[in-house]
């Protein structure tokens, strides 16, 4: 599969999280969310590919990362922006580990 299969396949579980999180503000929200992982998903592969940082550590800076931005941009509250930031990137990593172990 190629790397635009599993950025399509992270969209695809990251986003309802985002409406999840923001019913009200739901376009705006997708398109943050969208714009955001259009940002990390390279920056992660990149950094993957190229340095010997552990891909555990490279999550959590996503995660971090997409929760400052999400904090500043959808003005929530950092515990909110936190949760969202961590859950979305947790269920995409899991997924794409059993996806990469079954595909």
């Amino acid at each position: 599969m190629g790397a635009w299969f599993y950025f399509a396949v992270t969209l695809v579980i990251e986003l309802p999280i985002v409406l999840f999180f923001f019913k009200k503000e739901r376009k705006f929200a997708l398109l943050i969310g969208f714009l955001l992982n259009l940002f990390t998903w390279p920056v992660l592969h990149i950094l993957l590919f190229y340095t010997s940082i552990n891909i555990n550590i490279l999550e959590i800076g996503v995660a971090i990362t997409e929760s400052i931005g999400y904090y500043l941009l959808m003005q929530c509250s950092w515990k909110k922006a936190l949760a969202l930031g961590f859950m979305a990137n947790a269920m995409s990593y899991g997924i794409g580990l059993i996806l990469n172990n079954y595909i």
